[in-house]
């Protein structure tokens, strides 16, 4: 009897992780659609994202992404999502461009216990004899899933990603930060050291 009943709990284990799997894998976990918009509470502030149009930049055709009213774009594809970064400083009045591309931001699907990261480094000649050693980095790791409570609600199976990146140009910067991502919104918390970015409401566009 003790084994019967072991193995048919080890069949519902397994169904229930079925489900999930099934689950999360019918979600969008960064939903890119125009209408979209998130407010959260950052620190004691209210800071808002909005997905707005198209429009093309660094010749792709990418989707605007407002943080705050500042526009970013970014490109979403089934294996990845990225976003347009731009570098560049001032010499003698004249601008040179450090850095322009889209750089990887998420490795799709989320799975628990996947990775990526991508670098990109260059030397930029400035005024015909200085140079500026420009690198750029991204390595991250889906840590699991959980459940968050926020002010917008409680969100199931939320993925946490953790995050490391390293920006040098002039100066040199290294920031770590995790973020959870809830199906069919997308992240509803991201915490920097001490600091949280938390979800306080939301509207997911058509």
């Amino acid at each position: 009897m003790r084994s019967k009943h072991c193995v048919a709990l080890l069949g519902l284990c397994l169904l229930a992780c079925s489900d999930m799997t099934i689950f999360r894998a019918g979600h969008d976990y960064f939903p890119l659609t125009s209408g979209t918009r998130w407010t959260y509470n950052d620190a004691g502030f209210t800071s808002i994202d909005s997905v707005g149009g198209d429009s093309t930049v660094g010749g792709r055709n990418a989707i605007i992404v407002f943080r705050d009213f500042s526009p970013e774009f970014w490109l979403k594809g089934p294996t990845e999502i990225r976003r347009f970064a731009r570098r560049s400083v001032i010499r003698a009045g004249a601008e040179y461009v450090l850095e322009e591309r889209y750089g990887l931001e998420y490795q799709l699907p989320l799975v628990k216990g996947a990775t990526w990261e991508e670098c990109f480094r260059d030397t930029v000649v400035l005024m015909g004899t200085d140079t500026v050693f420009v690198k750029d980095s991204v390595s991250a790791r889906v840590a699991g899933t959980e459940n968050v409570e926020t002010q917008a609600g409680t969100f199931v199976e939320c993925y946490q990603v953790d995050f490391y990146r390293e920006v040098q140009t002039d100066t040199a910067a290294t920031t770590q930060y995790s973020e959870w991502l809830a199906p069919g919104v997308g992240v509803v918390k991201r915490r920097t050291g001490t600091e949280e970015r938390v979800l306080t409401e939301y509207q997911i566009g058509p």
